[in-house]
């Protein structure tokens, strides 16, 4: 069986291409009439158009003040700050609260998808971290990060995006507590391995004006004021932090930021306008009154449709929230919006699969089925009493 879906891995391409050629054989005529069709037609041509519209005003409203500080701020995490210093003490030798503190932090610090968190996950595990430290970790990396919470609160709103933080950080400490009771926290002797930075440090004062300065650039260009005002107020502020890059940092330290900051943008952006368009596009094929009709109730069922919706259509790292943006459009009311959110960056089949191979069965299910539960309930309380 591992034999077999080796090859299927090495080979999807040729399969996909396989199958691709044995529709088109046998369903040609078929397809050819369906696509003649003038509805048809017109349905695609009105699908591509809005998905046009969505990346447009997505790119003009987004990107420069949003999305382009936020990208800095998260390859200066990666490579400013030794994420290797923080795992360490994950190791089950740190005092619990600080512990799960710190696995709180390092999700938020340590700039991961669904799928990087899991060696990372396998590594503090394997080296000694207690089962609840390392699941709070294997939940908050995904959950949560600079990025993927300001996008959330420029297209969906600013509440929304704080309580998404809230809830993923309490969910992440409580899933990491329930499979402590549940199983133990087993921790092994041996030390984890610490690769240290021979970067040089800002420390005192400079640190504080160095991401004070960044955070100040991002929130005056998210903030909502008039482009004038925000030129203005920038300009300083990105002088100042240009000023201090290349005084304060030595040029191995430039050339590492920069480096980090090009991956992330190389890793994410594609995916990201990609998903932008096709969620705008396939918001427009959706029929609406019917989708209305269903998602626009806040109980138990749409909130556990939408965590399900999240688990299976697995979507890169952020673009669940363009996803979000147009089923919000489309009448989904906030609760099961909030489920979905919630649910969709930290459950895919692919994960859980892996997180069996590494924890075994018992501990895979309650994992999930405790997010499951938790995410479901928490759309349906959000969408009683904030939304």
């Amino acid at each position: 069986m591992n034999k077999i879906l080796s090859v299927l891995k090495k080979n999807w391409v040729i399969g996909l291409l396989g199958g691709v050629y044995l529709i088109i054989y046998f369903w040609q005529n078929q397809i050819g009439v369906f696509l003649a069709n003038e509805q048809v037609q017109n349905l695609i041509g009105s699908a591509v158009y809005q998905g046009w519209l969505g990346l447009v005003d997505y790119l003009s409203a987004h990107v420069l003040f949003c999305l382009v500080p936020a990208f800095f701020i998260a390859g200066a995490i990666n490579s400013l700050i030794d994420s290797q210093s923080i795992l360490k003490y994950l190791s089950g030798k740190t005092k619990k609260w600080l512990a799960y503190l710190i696995a709180v932090t390092a999700g938020f610090l340590i700039e991961v998808c669904s799928c990087t968190i899991l060696p990372l996950f396998a590594g503090i595990w394997k080296k000694g971290a207690g089962l609840g430290i390392a699941v709070t970790l294997l939940y908050a990396g995904p959950a949560f990060n600079v990025v993927a919470l300001i996008l959330t609160g420029q297209r969906i709103g600013w509440e929304f995006a704080f309580f998404r933080l809230v809830l993923s950080i309490f969910f992440a400490v409580l899933i990491g507590l329930i499979m402590e009771v549940v199983f133990g926290n087993r921790k092994e002797d041996e030390d984890v391995q610490v690769v240290a930075q021979d970067l040089d440090k800002l420390q005192g004062k400079k640190t504080l004006w160095f991401w004070g300065t960044m955070i100040a650039i991002l929130i005056v260009g998210t903030a909502p004021i008039s482009n004038n005002l925000r030129y203005t107020l920038i300009a300083p502020l990105v002088l100042i932090q240009l000023i201090m890059t290349f005084v304060w940092l030595s040029k191995e330290r430039r050339t590492a930021w920069w480096d980090e900051t090009i991956k992330f943008v190389s890793q994410i952006v594609p995916l990201l306008l990609v998903g932008v368009f096709l969620a705008a596009a396939v918001a427009q094929l959706i029929p609406k009154e019917q989708f209305q009709a269903l998602a626009s109730q806040n109980n138990l069922f749409t909130n556990f449709a939408a965590v399900l919706f999240g688990t299976l259509a697995y979507f890169p790292a952020l673009v669940e929230v363009p996803i979000a943006e147009n089923f919000m459009k489309l009448g989904m009311n906030k609760g099961p919006l909030m489920a979905y959110l919630l649910a969709d960056p930290v459950l895919s089949l692919q994960g859980l699969l892996v997180i069996r191979k590494l924890i075994g069965t018992k501990k895979m299910l309650v994992y999930a089925g405790s997010i499951v539960v938790l995410t479901t309930l928490a759309g349906y309380v959000y969408g009683i009493f904030v939304a």
